[in-house]
């Protein structure tokens, strides 16, 4: 049978191996970290070996499926949805983010950060709930896949920082800080529960957008 049925089971098996390849990435990455083969760096820079490339390639196979399946997007341009939303979030980063590349590691600082964080989770979320509108389906397995991904990502950072590893999880920012257990804590769930969630949503619908073929 088709995986696109609206059924139970056939909402949760498109979701078995890319959480299994997810969760395999994620301590390849960790285990990477903690060996010294891969940059620690805040914010990883760019480094592929990692889940965040996943939004576009899962959006897209999605998307197709979904499309062909006869579950495709509600509106008619829906690339246009996920495109405007991802536009903001990318325009909110550069406005509030890009100026603190080089700043001091100070209070100030980190209360900058922590603005920064909130505006582009709050501007990412509006656009993920928008994506429920646009295409449903999609946007509702994007977040079954986002959930249990980006939990784990907390679960590693909180056991990095309480052994005391060196990685990027427990880092935050361009300028790369790093906080106490509590501060950490709370700007991990921030950034990946308010940012990258919703961002799952939206860059998978915009990929899924794009890969979607409709049956005739």
């Amino acid at each position: 049978m088709d995986d696109t049925r609206t059924t139970a089971p056939g909402l949760f098996r498109p979701l078995l191996w890319p959480s299994l390849v997810t969760l395999a990435l994620s301590i390849v990455r960790l285990l990477s970290e903690v060996q010294g083969w891969v940059t620690t760096a805040s914010g990883g820079r760019g480094l592929p070996l990692g889940i965040s490339w996943l939004i576009f390639v899962l959006g897209g196979y999605w998307g197709h499926r979904l499309a062909r399946g006869d579950a495709g997007p509600r509106v008619a341009r829906a690339w246009s949805w996920p495109l405007v939303a991802m536009l903001a979030v990318v325009v909110t980063g550069l406005v509030l983010v890009r100026p603190l590349v080089g700043a001091p590691h100070s209070e100030a600082t980190w209360t900058q950060l922590r603005v920064a964080v909130l505006a582009m989770a709050g501007v990412t979320t509006l656009g993920a709930v928008a994506m429920f509108f646009a295409w449903p389906r999609l946007a509702l397995l994007l977040l079954l896949y986002a959930i249990p991904a980006r939990a784990t990502v907390v679960g590693i950072a909180l056991l990095a920082k309480d052994r005391g590893w060196d990685t990027h999880y427990t880092k935050f920012g361009p300028m790369g800080m790093e906080r106490d257990a509590a501060e950490s804590l709370v700007a991990v769930l921030a950034s990946q529960v308010g940012f990258w969630i919703p961002l799952t949503i939206v860059g998978g619908v915009l990929a899924g957008s794009l890969f979607a073929r409709r049956r005739a």
